[in-house]
């Protein structure tokens, strides 16, 4: 997208954002939040830049929960004209004391996905844990080697931890679900640390009651398994368990409704073709990935989502669509199960 970035900031203000948005009339735009904060935190939604992004899309554009939209689909025959989905995924504390008020304020629905045992207080998610580790530190005394990964001695500044958050995060992300969770232990261990029993209030979940008030209001609460691993990288078995425990936790405490579902990392690498099946079986009306390309909306269980947050470019690229196009443009299929490819080219 970074070949549009140019004419769409110079001609999106100038009326590219309202053709845009005719175009894609019929095509749902899914916003994907993950983290709030007062004072602003970069990469996370602050909540003076998230009430102008609900007044905008209140005052522009039609606003669903993401089971909202799939019921009017599943009514209809087609998608409702100028459908914005708002989503939050993981079920952070920050959530309701940040976002919520902003929801409640306009009257609009979204969707956050709760991931089970992070909200029962059982678990961290396992990002945090690699934040915790480097907020720690600010000297690494011996190069050591862990998983096939080296880390370097040396002093330990801001852009540092940045670069190892990064590093051991994309480390994470390439082994399986329990050598993952080996390392991240092996990481405390080999700096001295030891883990907190339990949650820090940096990380902290939301709460049970919380999600009821928060569902009473409209918000939908969905599925983003029990522990967040990546579903690509788990057994069979480990998938089902992981999708409908987290269903049976959600009904067990929320009650019995119809809920969406969204892949913890959501990128190509954390799906296989088994999933979407099991996400159906386990009775959820769609899901969601995190990324966006040129499928949209068209496999209910394998939609697209668009990244949002106190970045008003990129907001306005999703909101309006111009990302969208963009890919239909270039025919950026990024996963391509058999499914979706037949019937997209």
């Amino acid at each position: 997208m970074g070949w549009l970035s140019r004419p769409v900031r110079t001609f999106g203000p100038l009326g590219g954002y309202q053709v845009a948005k005719h175009i894609c009339k019929h095509q749902p735009r899914i916003l994907m939040y993950h983290r709030f904060s007062n004072p602003p935190v970069t990469g996370w939604a602050s909540p003076d830049y998230f009430d102008r992004q609900v007044k905008y899309i209140k005052d522009r554009y039609n606003p669903y929960s993401l089971v909202e939209l799939l019921q009017y689909q599943r009514e209809f025959g087609k998608m409702p004209p100028h459908a914005v989905v708002i989503t939050v995924d993981d079920g952070y504390r920050d959530f309701y004391d940040y976002a919520f008020p902003i929801l409640r304020k306009y009257n609009v629905p979204a969707t956050l996905f709760a991931t089970t045992g992070f909200i029962d207080g059982r678990l961290w998610l396992w990002p945090d844990k690699i934040t915790w580790i480097l907020e720690r530190l600010n000297y690494i005394p011996n190069d050591f080697l862990i998983n096939s990964l080296k880390v370097k001695s040396g002093p330990v500044d801001d852009n540092g931890r940045r670069e190892l958050w990064k590093q051991w995060v994309a480390h994470a992300l390439l082994v399986s679900d329990e050598e993952k969770h080996v390392f991240i232990r092996g990481l405390a261990d080999r700096l001295g640390l030891v883990f907190p029993d339990s949650i820090p209030g940096a990380f902290a979940p939301l709460s049970w009651n919380q999600l009821h008030e928060m569902q009473a209001f409209g918000i939908e609460i969905g599925g983003h398994t029990v522990t967040h691993p990546s579903l690509g990288r788990v057994s069979p078995a480990q998938a089902r368990s992981e999708i409908f425990g987290c269903r049976d936790v959600l009904k067990e405490h929320l009650g019995e409704r119809e809920r969406t579902f969204c892949y913890p990392n959501g990128q190509p690498s954390d799906f296989n073709d088994l999933l979407p099946e099991l996400v159906r079986e386990a009775g959820f009306l769609g899901a969601v990935t995190a990324f966006p390309d040129a499928v949209g909306t068209r496999d209910r269980y394998l939609m697209r989502r668009h990244v949002s947050g106190d970045d008003m470019f990129q907001f306005h690229k999703a909101v309006s669509g111009v990302e969208w196009l963009g890919h239909v443009l270039r025919r950026e299929y990024l996963l391509k199960p058999s499914y979706i490819a037949d019937e997209a080219e």
